[in-house]
Order: C-alpha cells, then structure tokens, then sequence
C-alpha cells in the first residue's frame, strides 16, 4: 500500500512539476511508462493482500494437518528402515530402575494435581511401575493409559531399537490421535545447545526448518507468536525428544534442566537415552540430581534368541531354504554366552548381519559372504571384535551389485564419501547427527564463498562498466557531443565500486563487500592511470580506493543485517539477541569500520583540506572512524558468524519498513563520508548545490551522489527485507531433494523479480540523463534553459540496458543473500574437487537412504542408520580429513 501510493503520488508530482516549469509534459509522461510495471505489480499486491483470509487457520486445524503430514512421512520412513521387513523386531522392556524415575506416588499424585492437563482415565493408571513391562506395539498403550503423567523416559543400551521404539509410539499415537489433541512430533537433540537456546526455541527452529508455513505468524490472539511457538505454548505438539546421549557429555545436565524448565505443567513428552548416559547427567558426582520432571520410565531387553533366529529366517526366505540354512551353526550359538550371541542381542546388529549375509532377490547366493565366518575367523573373540566386523562390512554389502536397483556409485566410492560424511558430523559439527546440505558450506574454508562472491562482484561491475560504455559509444549523449567524444569513458560509466560493493556485501557479507568494492575502484583507478588526461596523481588513486572500500563495507554491513534478520525469522524469534561468542566478531569488523573510515577521511582530505584547515581534516578523519566502527559492531553484533539459515521456500513480499530504513542508512552511509569532506573544504551550500544539480540527470545512473545512490540501497534493502517464505503445502512430507529443489526456484524467482524492479527504477533517470538535448547553435554557451528533454528508441533502449545491467547483478545478490543454494553450490564444487564427495551428492544421499539403508531421514535432513555406524565409520582409516 506505502509503495503504491508513493509511486502513484511520485507520478503525479513529476506531471505536476513538468507543467509548473513549463517542461515538456508529454516527454515527461513518455518517461514513467517503465513505471507502469511497477505499478500494476504493487496493484496486484494489494488486491491479492485485500482478498485474501483476513486471519491464519485456527491452531486446531493446523495440528489436524500436521498430523496428517507427520503420520506419513514417519510411514514412509518406516518402510524405508524396514520396520516391518519381513517383520517388526519384538522388542520388550520392563520398568527402568527406581533411582532414575520420580517415585510412583508422587507421579501419581501429580497427575491428580494436573487433570486438566491430560485425557487418561484415572481408572486406568497403572497402579506401580511394576504393570508397565510389556512388548512391540503396546507402547501405545503403557504411554496413553497407564503413565499418568505422559512422560515417559525409554532407556536402553546402543542399538536396543530406542528410535525405532519412539517411531511406532508416534505412528500408534497418530493412528488413534482426536482431532484438536496434541501432535506427536520427533526430535532429535543432538544439535540442540541447550547452553544457547531454551528447549521451547530449539523445538520451533525444528519444526519451522522441517514444515515451512509453521513460521508464519498465528492469529493476532497469540501477540505474533509463529504458529510453531503458538501450537507450542497451546501444548499441541506432543515431543518425543530422540538421542539424549547423543549430547556431549558437558550439555546434557543443562538440557535435562533445560527440559524441566521448559515444560509447562501437564505436558507430556518422551525422552530416549542410552542407560549408563542418562544416569549420569540424572545422579551427577556432585550437585544435586536432576531427573526428569513427573516422568516413568521403560528400559529396553537385549533380543531373545528364538526372536533374532526366527527373524533372521524369515528375512533369508523361510526356514529350509538354502539362504536360511546358512544360519544354521550361527543360530544354535545364540542360545550360549559366546561373542556372537552377545552381539546378535539388539536390533541395530542383527539388521546389520541381515544386510551383510542375506542375499537380496534375484541375487545368486555364492556371491554373499557366509554368516559361518563369524565363528570361523579367530580374531572375533569378543562381541566388541564380532561387532566391529559387521560394522565394517555393512557399507560395502550394501553397495553391492542390486540386480533391481544398481547404484551408480562402487562400494568404495560410497564408502569414502561415507566416511566423509561421518566425520564432517563429528569433528565439523560437534558430534551432531543432522546431514543438511546447506550446512555443508562449514566445511569448506570460510573465506572461499566470501572471497568468491567479492570477486564475482568486482567482475559484474567491471563487465556493466564495459557494456556501459560500447553503448554510450553508439548512443552518446549530448554533452558528448558538445565535448568532441564520441561516447563515454571508464571513468564516466564505472560507478567506483558502487555496485560492486554492493552485491559484494548482500552475497558475501563484509568480506565479499570489501573486496568486490576495493576491485570496482582498482578499475577505476588503472583506467584513469592508464587512458585518463594527464594520468592519475596518487592522492586521488588513495582516494578512489579508499571510496571503494566505503562502498564496500557499507554494502557489507547490509549484508549482515539481512543474513540475521533471516536467520531471526527461519527461527521463529527475530528478536533473538547475539551469543556470547560473537563479540570477538564484533570487536574485529568494528577495528575494520574504524579503519575504513579513518582511512576515507585522511585520503579524502588530501584534496587540499589538510592545507587549509587541518583540524577540520582531523576530526572529519576521528568522527568517520568512530561511525563506521559503531555501525560495524552493531551489524556484527546483530548477524551470524555462520550463514546457517535454512532454505527458503516459495517466496512472497511484504511490506517492511525496516527495510527501507537499512537502505536509507546504507545509501547516507555511502554518501556522507563525500557529504563531510567536502563540506569541511568547500562549505554546505556547495556540496548540496552540487547535489541537487545532480538530480536533473546529467550523470549515467541519474546521479552519482545523492539520488542514485539512495535509490540503489533503498530498494536492495527494502526488496531483500520484504521477502517472506509463503505458505508451504503442509500436506506434504518435507525431503531435503525437494527443499532443494524449492530453494533453486526461490532463488531464481528472488532474483528476477528483484533485477525487475531495480532495472526499471534506475532506467527512468538514465532514460532522463541520455534524453537532455541542445540544439546545435546553443552547444558552445548553453543554459539550463536550452535543455529539452528529445525522447528517442536508441536512448530508451541504452536506459534500459543500463538499469537492467545493474538490476540484474543486484537481483543476483539479493537471491543469493535471502536462499542457501548459492553456498551449496561452492561447496559441492570444493568438496568434488577435493575428492570428498561425488557430484551428484543429493541423489548419492537419496539412494543411501531409499536403497541401501545407510542413510535414515529426520524431516528435512539425513542421518546415518545409528549413531554408532557414525562413529564408527569417522574412526576408520582412510578417510580424508
């Protein structure tokens, strides 16, 4: 609504004015038809924005949908897992030990505090912990009816089936779940820090990176909550909070306080741990203990044997099949305490040695190992030995020729980038178990997309500036014609690493900025050195790179506040404020403002301010330094030293005014440094005289102080801010190929759009600056009064090649800035150089998963199969760092 009624009222005030000083009405009105695009756009806005549902679905309708998306992306991914082939491991459990669960009374009565809360019949609480032992899909019913409370802690030992246990809890609870009750939603921990973000923060970055319309707002009601936070607080998402021990040691007594204190009363929650894990951070050495608040608790049984050898036959085809009978001697063993025994006791080893020595249908059976080896070979002594063995050879018996579904990659090529993969989650990432291809970027060198977006710009502008000027050479203006030249030269089409500056930043932060705005101006520089009248002294060379460094750090600094500002939004919290880790940060970009501006302010004095008035050079030189050290610890302070902001969906715009306001700052930042200086040398009404003769369009851009400039910011901005996420379709399970996908759209959609509407707004005063025309006789002693404006097709055209140049690169910044494909794309690039990664890595991670059982999926990220496969495969040799 702001932006129509500015256009319109801009339009109407041009023809007003046109008519008031007698200028040229109608060459004015031919002038704002590239507005006419603009307009109608803003138009359409507001009435899609009119039309549209005056308020957000109700929260009970959202969790329906949820639901409905959870149940079958966690059905799917059962499948996948092979949870029911050939048939569901019976895993059973009994009652976890006294000294880790609140007392049964207590919980009881607790319960009985908070009826409210739950929709459990007393009647059918379990009067002990003793009626709570049980087996497979009961655990829908010991969680819904016996446990009073909701709150259940399942432990087990590696690989007892914890996950998988959760999974049919949350497909039981699904299956049987009333519309408006909670949703039952699974969480993995292990790349929550709970000792920088509260548990209620962490769940809602969760669900609004894996379900994109649960970061719109919610009703006004809940005071602009996302609708993540909103079903949150409501209690409409039920957590099952996956691999507690999958913490580093140091985090899981915080994140059990953590939990305690960010559940509200009647919350139901479950918490997975392995056994000896949980008891630590619960009973501590020292300090008080901290077990889960009003929670029961279950702990998983090693498989019995008549279990494991009736599933291990019926995977190999059926008792008396030749595949089956290869299992003989191991299965008579696992009634004894021998090694293998031992090891065949969970779910996780037997799914391995079912992989391993089962052959696949269609697959001749002499071309898979024997299960006998495992009695055979003398170093599996120990179960850690037999253990060890599956590990090992569980990726290469995955990768084996499928007859139905060939992999593309051989088994040692799979395994070196396995083995990658691992050890980039538990060195790069801390252990975490998330394999998210935006966040790849992390183990590349930082300073290579930085350095790379910099130089991109500095290309961008130099190629602009080349484009600029062959056309200025076919098409020259008048005042060309008055001087004698047939065109223009670098120095008048270069925009001294304006641009460059720029896109440098939004792309590339301060780094890119810096250096696509230093390389803008070393073009300006050596073309002047170079082909300019007289050469190029080196005060004015120091000055040139001094401004493109200014333009640069300002275009850098807007980078950094659209980054956090996105960041803040794909959380769900845009007021989240910095960690404690970034003030060095901080510290080193505010030298780095202090230094630009100081540097600016002693260069820009050596045009003669120094000798007339030094003190004024002086504090020019202190009061730059000071303001763009303050704005560069401010923009630090508020962006990410990691652009780890997830993907974006389909993208719509809004109105922000914040935008404008980061544009409006960024556009006087980059003018005021030139504003003071001359200013001290030539006093104000010069330098504003100097301006305003500027606006009348004499220059390329329009004006290449004031109108131009604050143009270009304001909208780069304004565009960049006003992008939103529009609603996902949340009847669909996420996958990371199709948030892939979407974000490659959001990019290209981003980038055209905002290249549109720069093009079209910087091409009205190029179109102004190419049009001015004298008539011949005036050219020698002319005045402002002899000025017509003569529109023609070659300077229309020459206007709007010059807006759609600059659109374009600033469009390209823009998408970058506001979608993580960019940073993907270095990456992928690196990593397959460096022989890390194939290049075809989403569909190597896809076919991981769907094919080979590797790989399992959490929402939009992927996971190894276990923990344990993780680390076991990042310990092995082999594998390049």
């Amino acid at each position: 609504m702001v932006y129509l009624v500015l256009a319109v009222g801009g339009a109407g005030g041009a023809l007003w004015l046109a008519y008031l000083f007698d200028l040229p009405v109608a060459a004015t009105a031919v002038a704002l038809l590239p507005t006419t695009a603009g307009l109608y756009l803003s138009w359409a806005a507001l009435r899609a924005s009119r039309s549209a549902p005056a308020s957000p679905p109700s929260l009970d309708l959202l969790a329906d949908q949820l639901a409905t998306v959870v149940r079958r992306q966690w059905e799917v991914e059962a499948g996948v897992r092979g949870l029911h082939d050939p048939r569901p491991l019976t895993v059973k459990w009994t009652a976890a030990p006294e000294h880790l669960v609140e007392d049964w009374a207590l919980l009881t009565q607790t319960a009985e505090e908070q009826r409210a809360g739950t929709t459990s019949d007393p009647a059918g609480w379990a009067a002990a912990p003793a009626e709570l032992p049980g087996g497979g899909g009961r655990i829908v019913p010991v969680f819904r009816d016996l446990v009073p409370t909701r709150r259940l802690v399942v432990l087990g030992e590696p690989g007892s089936g914890k996950t998988m246990m959760l999974v049919r809890l949350l497909l039981g609870l699904a299956e049987c779940r009333a519309p408006g009750t909670p949703v039952p939603v699974l969480f993995t921990l292990s790349s929550w820090d709970p000792l920088e973000q509260d548990l209620e923060s962490y769940l809602a970055q969760r669900l609004t990176q894996d379900f994109e319309e649960l970061a719109y707002a919610s009703a006004p009601s809940f005071n602009g909550l996302t609708r993540a936070r909103a079903l949150l607080a409501n209690r409409l998402i039920l957590p099952l909070l996956d691999g507690f021990d999958e913490l580093p040691a140091r985090l899981r007594g915080p994140a059990l306080d953590r939990i305690n204190s960010g559940l509200p009363p009647g919350q139901g929650v479950v918490l997975s741990s392995r056994t000896a894990e949980y008891e630590e951070a619960a009973l501590p050495a020292t300090g008080l203990p901290r077990k889960l608040a009003g929670a029961a608790g279950i702990e998983l049984l090693a498989l019995g044997p008549e279990e494991t050898a009736a599933y291990l036959r019926r995977d190999a085809g059926g008792a008396g099949t030749p595949a089956a009978s290869r299992w003989e001697r191991v299965l008579h063993s696992l009634g004894t305490d021998g090694p293998v025994a031992q090891a065949l006791s969970t779910p996780l080893i037997v799914f391995m040695a079912r992989t391993i020595y089962n052959p696949r249908t269609g697959e001749p059976l002499e071309e898979v190992a024997s299960p006998d080896e495992l009695l055979d070979i003398p170093a599996l002594s120990t179960r850690q030995a037999v253990e060890a063995h599956l590990f090992e050879a569980f990726v290469p018996a995955a990768y084996r020729p499928h007859p139905d579904k060939p992999s593309p990659w051989s088994a040692a090529d799979a395994e070196r980038a396995l083995r990658w993969l691992a050890r980039h989650t538990e060195r790069v990432r801390a252990g975490a178990t998330d394999l998210a291809w935006w966040q790849l970027s992390r183990s590349t060198p930082h300073w290579l997309p930085l350095v790379l977006t910099g130089l991109l710009a500095g290309a961008l502008e130099s190629f602009i500036t080349w484009v600029t000027m062959q056309v200025g050479d076919h098409f020259p203006t008048w005042l060309d014609q008055r001087d004698g030249r047939p065109g223009v030269d670098w120095s008048e089409a270069s925009s001294g690493g304006l641009i460059a500056g720029l896109v440098g930043g939004l792309a590339g932060r301060l780094p890119g900025g810096l250096i696509g705005g230093l390389i803008g101006a070393m073009g300006l520089a050596i073309a002047m050195r170079e082909w300019g009248p007289g050469g190029l002294s080196n005060d004015i060379t120091w000055q040139l790179l001094t401004t493109g460094l200014v333009y640069g750090f300002v275009g850098g600094l807007m980078g950094e506040l659209t980054l956090g500002m996105r960041a803040r939004r794909s959380l769900g919290d845009p007021t989240t404020e910095t960690h404690r880790h970034h003030r060095p940060r901080n510290r080193w970009v505010a030298l780095a403002g202090a230094s630009v501006g100081a540097g600016y302010g002693l260069w820009g004095s050596a045009m003669g301010i120094w000798l007339h008035s030094p003190v004024s050079a002086l504090i020019g030189s202190i009061s730059l330094a000071c303001l763009f050290g303050i704005a560069g610890a401010r923009a630090a302070g508020y962006g990410s030293p990691r652009n780890d902001a997830p993907p974006a969906a389909d993208v719509t715009w809004a109105w922000d005014r914040g935008g404008l306001l980061v544009g409006l700052g960024g556009g006087l930042a980059a003018i005021f440094p030139s504003w003071m200086i001359n200013w001290f040398g030539t006093g104000f009404p010069e330098v504003l005289l100097g301006d305003l003769e500027g606006l009348s369009g004499l220059s390329l851009f329009g004006s290449a102080n004031a109108l131009g400039i604050l143009s270009l910011y304001c909208l780069a901005g304004s565009i960049t801010y006003g992008i939103r996420a529009s609603a996902a379709d949340l009847t669909r399970a996420p996958s990371p190929t199709s948030l892939l996908t979407r974000d490659r759209r959001a990019f290209w959609r981003i980038g055209w759009l905002s290249a549109l509407t720069v093009g079209l707004v910087l091409a009205v005063p190029a179109w102004y600056a190419s049009s001015l025309q004298v008539s011949p006789g005036t050219l020698e002693n002319w005045t402002w009064h002899d000025i017509e404006w003569q529109v023609t097709t070659p300077q229309m055209l020459r206007a709007l090649l010059t807006g759609a140049l600059v659109g374009i690169a600033v469009g390209l910044a823009v998408a970058w800035n506001q979608t993580a494909c960019g940073t993907f794309t270095i990456a992928r690039c690196y990593l397959t150089t460096h022989h890390r990664l194939p290049w075809r890595l989403m569909a190597f991670l896809a076919d991981a998963h769907q094919h080979r059982g590797v790989l399992r999926q959490s929402g939009a990220a992927y996971q190894f199969r276990h923990v344990e496969l993780q680390r076991r495969l990042a310990a092995l040799p082999g594998c390049v760092g």
